[in-house]
């Protein structure tokens, strides 16, 4: 298990809010790296699946533009010693942007300990791995949604199940070349692929996945498939979710899974974890998101302002403070937030 994992895996266990801010507070205030940012370089796709909210009726990207190669410096001085994690991918396909390598490359030359590429991986062949790999790509995120052709390509719209074999097949290569990259699957479980995962060692034999992730469908927006019900899910729950403990006990495999508590929760409707402000906060402070002309926040000029003198204009200690002193009233502004969800990590 890497530095990034081995963080998360401790990080997880922190159930004390408090703690967790303590910590930013003094990651931030000692100069160090604590903040994970997500970029999207294009916001198209070439898949419209069937979870997504890009396969929503009459959805249309909200913009064709690319992330231009200055842009994407300016970012990197602004902030990348400040970065803990890039993950090139986050709603978008990041494949369909030609210069990967490059964003790959400046944010390994910036000193960026794990850098992460998020994809279906349908526009992906053996020799453009070994460019990301050679660039400083850490490890491959590669979304899968079934584990039979049917169920793949029905999830999948437009993508091809022969495609995913053969990236496996490029995976093995790659992963014997160079050891110490790293697989990780996210794989978003519903009522009609959460049996498939029976067949995961079958389907990923002698092929290494490092990490495995299993995320319960959310309704995060329009999308062409509507059932949010997890009965089934958790009826399933010992078989499936036994079997795959133990293939990651087998294989030294880092499984990444929601507990019957989350489930649970999230039927209800609050993430699996309530509406903690406190524990919302975290993410407010820690989490990055960039796109084409966008870093971080609508305020922050990415072009020209750093990190630093941003967090001091607009009271950024006082924001982290605001989760461990009750007193502390933190500044209002408009935040990027995903939906919270507490998974264990074994």
């Amino acid at each position: 298990m890497d530095k990034f994992y081995s963080l998360l895996k401790i990080f997880s266990r922190i159930r004390s809010p408090w703690v967790k801010h303590v910590g930013v507070l003094a990651f931030y205030l000692s100069g160090r790296r604590y903040l994970g940012l997500f970029l999207d370089p294009t916001l198209m796709c070439n898949l419209r699946c069937r979870m997504c909210f890009f396969s929503g009726e009459g959805y249309k990207a909200p913009s064709r533009e690319q992330l231009s190669l200055d842009d994407y410096r300016c970012m990197a001085k602004a902030m990348f010693h400040r970065v803990m994690r890039l993950q090139i991918g986050c709603g978008a396909e990041p494949t369909l942007y030609r210069q990967l390598p490059e964003l790959v490359g400046i944010g390994r030359e910036m000193g960026i300990p794990h850098i992460s590429l998020t994809t279906n991986g349908n526009l992906l062949d053996g020799q453009k791995l070994d460019e990301l790999v050679a660039a400083g790509l850490d490890e491959l995120i590669l979304s899968v949604h079934g584990l039979t052709r049917q169920t793949y390509e029905y999830f999948m719209q437009h993508a091809r199940f022969d495609r995913f074999t053969q990236l496996l097949d490029g995976l093995r290569k790659v992963k014997a070349a160079h050891p110490g990259f790293r697989l990780r699957i996210n794989y978003t479980v519903n009522e009609d692929n959460v049996e498939e995962l029976a067949l995961f060692p079958d389907v990923f034999a002698d092929l290494k996945v490092d990490v495995l992730q299993v995320r319960p469908i959310q309704n995060l927006g329009e999308s062409a498939y509507r059932n949010f019900c997890l009965d089934k899910v958790k009826q399933s729950y010992d078989k499936v979710f036994g079997l795959l403990r133990s293939y990651a006990a087998k294989h030294g495999t880092t499984l990444i899974v929601p507990s019957k508590a989350n489930l649970d929760a999230l039927a209800k409707g609050d993430g699996g974890q309530g509406k903690d402000e406190a524990n919302e906060r975290i993410q407010d402070v820690t989490y990055v998101y960039g796109s084409p002309g966008f870093l971080w926040r609508h305020d922050f000029d990415f072009r020209h302002d750093s990190f630093e003198a941003y967090c001091k204009r607009t009271g950024y200690v006082r924001e982290v403070l605001a989760g461990i002193l009750p007193f502390v009233r933190h500044s209002a502004m408009q935040r990027h937030r995903t939906e919270p969800l507490n998974y264990t990590v074994k």
